[in-house]
């Protein structure tokens, strides 16, 4: 309805007036950008440029949630090793709220069948709050039903605010920033995986989960089936519980052609699809194996009130090693 009403009578809650009121209270405000960003503000995944739009607007830092990707495929794919077949029939992906809502409502009996594993958005949230404790974390991507997943109790003390990219696009316009001609030559956040990245596109999720268990078990056959829009993701979990795809791995994505689709993005999907995958491919981690944050997910995976200072250091020190020495 959000997307397709002609008369725009649904709309999403804007959450801008408290993110600028925060700023202006000279709060320490964290950006988490979703990895559809890149091309939604023109260019072609600038960072060095999005960074300084971050910075202009009076943001204090800016991490990507690829990094979150990166550890829950971790997660899942561990999980997926686990428990299917031998304890479920079947395991679907968790990080498009939309689709996990709708799967576990209306079919309650197989609700255990949706991974648990933390969403991109959280776990990055729990990473930046173990060096940050008293930040505002402003998500920014694509999807409205992030403002949902935002207020759910176990996930509310993670994430403060939801920014989708069309409202990105308005608070820099009400501050006259014309992104591309900001300074920056390109850059990157030097953390994420390719396959982390790839989460924004339909499909990718459930491959860097399949690539995470190839990379253990080499041997090991992964079978996946996907579905985007709800109507379809519908099917595809009548056809599980129907026994169709026992022993698969299901990935739902709520948006035809995934994240790059969502209600608040800026750009044609086709053209964020094809820059997505090609700023994925510069990353010089392949595989979310090969992400030294995945040491830290047992601590991340505890509520944020469990928090140590031991936690904190480890999360410091593999920050400080993630990044590229000249």
């Amino acid at each position: 309805c959000l997307v397709n009403c002609p008369f725009g009578a649904i709309a999403d809650k804007s959450q801008i007036f408290q993110v600028i009121m925060a700023i202006n209270a000279g709060d320490e405000v964290i950006a988490e950008v979703a990895p559809a960003f890149v091309g939604q503000f023109g260019g072609k995944g600038n960072v060095d440029k999005l960074r300084e739009a971050f910075k202009q607007l009076g943001f204090s830092g800016m991490e990507e949630v690829a990094l979150g990707a990166d550890l829950c495929t971790i997660q899942e794919s561990e999980d997926f090793l686990e428990e299917v077949p031998d304890k479920i029939p079947f395991m679907g992906t968790s990080c498009c709220p939309a689709w996990s809502v709708m799967a576990k409502k209306e079919f309650p009996k197989n609700a255990d069948c949706i991974s648990m594993a933390l969403t991109p958005m959280t776990l990055t949230a729990r990473l930046i709050r173990k060096q940050h404790p008293n930040a505002k974390i402003v998500f920014v991507g694509p999807c409205s039903a992030k403002k949902l997943e935002a207020m759910r109790e176990s996930v509310r003390s993670e994430v403060d605010f939801v920014l989708t990219f069309e409202e990105m696009a308005g608070m820099m316009s009400a501050k006259q920033i014309d992104y591309t001609k900001l300074a920056g030559e390109g850059g990157d956040f030097d953390v994420a995986s390719a396959d982390g990245r790839g989460f924004a596109v339909a499909g990718g999720v459930a491959t860097a989960v399949a690539n995470a268990i190839h990379k253990r078990y080499p041997e090991r056959e992964v079978k996946v089936a996907n579905a985007e829009g709800l109507e379809e993701c519908r099917k595809l979990m009548k056809d599980a519980v129907k026994g169709k795809y026992d022993g698969y791995l299901l990935e739902g994505m709520a948006c035809p052609g995934g994240c790059v689709a969502g209600a608040g993005t800026l750009t044609a999907v086709n053209k964020t699809a094809a820059a997505v995958k090609r700023y994925a491919k510069t990353s010089p981690r392949k595989n979310a194996n090969e992400n030294s944050y995945r040491m830290l997910i047992p601590a991340l995976e505890r509520d944020a009130d469990g928090k140590q200072a031991d936690e904190i250091d480890a999360v410091a020190e593999t920050m400080d090693a993630q990044v590229p020495q000249e």
